[in-house]
Parts: C-alpha cells; structure tokens; sequence
C-alpha cells in the first residue's frame, strides 16, 4: 500500500485504517493526519470519523490536513439506512469541494454528502449540489426533490 500511497497526492482513509493500514497511532487524528502526510508527502489528506452509539444512530464527520492545517468538517447525527458507498460518497464530495474552493470546502462537502447517503438505501449517492448546500446551511438529513 506505502508504493501506491507514495504516488498519491491526495489521501482519504478511515479512522480504523490509519493503524491497521499505515501503522500510524498518535493521541488524535490531527497528529495521525500530519505523520502521514508528512511520511507520504501529501499535498492533502483526509480522515473520516464514525462514533457509533447504536447500530441505527451513528455520529459522521472528518477532518482534512492540508498546507500544514487541519480543517474540521461538520458533525451530523445520522440515523443510518445504508453504511455502503458513505466512503465513496465522502471521496466525491471531497474531491468536489477541493478543486472547486479548497480543503476546507473539500471536508464539508465530503462529510455532508456522504451523510445524505447514509440516509438512503442502496450503494449509490442521489443527493445533489443543492441539497448538500442546503445541509450545509443547516438544512436537514432529508433529501428533498
């Protein structure tokens, strides 16, 4: 993984991977984001973060490390429909958001997208700009159409 991780500009992993993957286990993932970015050098990279109370209820957000900061994404409350494609969908909104305004905007829109697909059945995400723009805003979970 260390060879493919190497050519990489931008990685996006999860919490769980961090260790069991790369090795790497600091006192938070602010410092886990800054040694790989640092051990890979990354122009950006992104962790995301499940805290899961329950099955059902699951808490959803990331952080980004990028030019030497950390950028915090929303937290959403999820109640969860379907897990599958939430990184897939994290991935797209991050990248979105990266190319268009930046890390910052890359883990809102990554976190906030992916929490929309939680929220639906099925592998793929059917959320548009609009209403990931709205949840950002403080609209709700809902996909409206």
């Amino acid at each position: 993984m260390s060879e493919l991780v190497d050519a990489a500009d931008i990685l996006i992993t999860t919490e769980e991977d961090t260790e069991r993957v790369f090795g790497i286990k600091k006192d938070n993932y602010e410092e886990v984001a800054k040694a790989l970015a640092d051990q890979f050098h990354l122009e950006a990279m992104a962790i995301t973060l499940r805290e899961t109370p329950s099955v059902r209820q699951n808490t959803w957000t990331a952080i980004a490390y990028a030019n030497g900061k950390i950028h915090r994404g929303p937290k959403f409350k999820i109640e969860i429909v379907d897990r599958v494609g939430a990184g897939d969908s994290f991935t797209g909104g991050f990248l979105f958001g990266y190319l268009h305004d930046g890390p910052a905007a890359a883990v809102r829109y990554g976190v906030a997208i992916s929490a929309l697909k939680q929220t639906n059945p099925g592998d793929l995400c059917w959320a548009t700009r609009e209403e990931t723009e709205r949840l950002l805003e403080g609209g709700g979970l809902r996909i409206v159409r």
